[in-house]
């Protein structure tokens, strides 16, 4: 079924019924959340449960710092750059994880790889970076993704093939990642170093020299992701609603190019009633092999999920852990000091 190629978003805290028809008419494979869905524990926690019980994989992001969905319900929580910079990404996986599970979701749509580069990436993504070199970076990732994984909770990589050198925010405006090898090489260092850990990516909609965003193009997606790096996991698009994309086409068509190009999972995350359009235009343009493909590599990530969730830790009481999240950030701001 070609809906199970999507991944979509809801407008508020409780599904609509006009939402709940498009739901049922067409059933994506997840259902992606975000501030405006998420009142109160309760709430949330029975929101995720009725997505849970339709079949949905739900996903959040919940990487800290900036982009902190969970914020109203747990206290702010420390970002990807600071714990790294602490040594604290384990733990930051762990409360992340232990956060996303107290409330029922499966996977957090994190952490970001992208390097830190000063007058770019540090005014685009802000703190959302772990840092510039390489290395470090790929071990605060998968230091994080470990985390996750403890409290029974998947992640993904983002944004491949790397934001880091960009200097616009790919929600608005279409950036231009400037050509260098040496540079290149470097932005792709985290992702290779961490593709086992994580089992899933995000495609970025930033674009190389040919104009094309790496979310719509087969270079990036099947011959750099699939081909070179010989990444065999799950790739998720971004929000294919963004300003980057403005120039190419409805968002139909976007998504039709975007699973062309290697996509797996197509994420609408606003406009849900032109999701059974974007759902028409796929199952139109692309073959059955292609759509087997996309939905076995998705299987196998469902599989992951299920094989974590079931080793997962039971979530402490929620006024424990509103203290723990607490004292990370605390850690985060300071040289030291207990974050158990």
């Amino acid at each position: 079924m070609i809906s199970r190629l999507f991944g979509v978003g809801i407008s508020g805290p409780e599904l609509t019924a006009f939402e709940r028809e498009i739901l049922d008419r067409h059933p994506p494979r997840g259902v992606i959340l975000f501030r405006r869905n998420i009142q109160t524990a309760e709430q949330t926690a029975r929101l995720v449960s009725g997505l849970s019980r339709s079949g949905l994989l739900v996903f959040l992001d919940q990487e800290g710092g900036s982009v902190d969905r969970l914020r109203d319900l747990l206290g702010p929580s420390i970002s990807f750059h600071d714990a790294a910079s602490r040594g604290l990404a384990r733990r930051a996986g762990e409360l992340a994880g232990e956060s996303c599970g107290r409330f029922g979701f499966h996977a957090d749509l994190a952490p970001v790889v992208d390097r830190r580069i000063e007058g770019a990436s540090a005014e685009v993504l802000r703190g959302r970076c772990a840092g510039e070199d390489p290395a470090a970076v790929a071990r605060a990732a998968r230091e994080f993704l470990g985390g996750l994984h403890s409290r029974g909770v998947g992640g993904c990589l983002k944004h491949f093939p790397g934001l880091g050198r960009a200097a616009l925010d790919t929600h608005v405006s279409l950036p231009r990642v400037p050509e260098n090898g040496k540079e290149r090489a470097r932005d792709l260092e985290p992702f290779r170093r961490a593709f086992a850990s994580a089992r899933a990516v995000m495609i970025s909609h930033a674009a190389g020299s040919d104009g094309v965003p790496a979310s719509l193009s087969e270079k990036v997606g099947r011959r750099l992701l699939r081909g070179r790096l010989g990444f065999r996991g799950v790739a998720f698009s971004d929000d294919l609603e963004m300003g980057a994309l403005a120039s190419f086409g409805d968002l139909p068509r976007r998504a039709l190019l975007a699973c062309r190009a290697g996509c797996d999972l197509l994420f609408v995350c606003s406009r849900i009633g032109e999701y059974p359009d974007c759902v028409a235009a796929v199952g139109a343009g692309i073959n059955g092999r292609r759509a087997a493909e996309a939905i076995a590599r998705m299987d196998r990530y469902a599989a992951h999920l299920e094989r974590i969730r079931r080793k997962r830790r039971p979530p402490r009481p929620l006024p424990q852990l509103i203290a723990a999240v607490a004292r990370l950030k605390e850690a985060g701001a300071a040289s030291g000091g207990s974050v158990a």
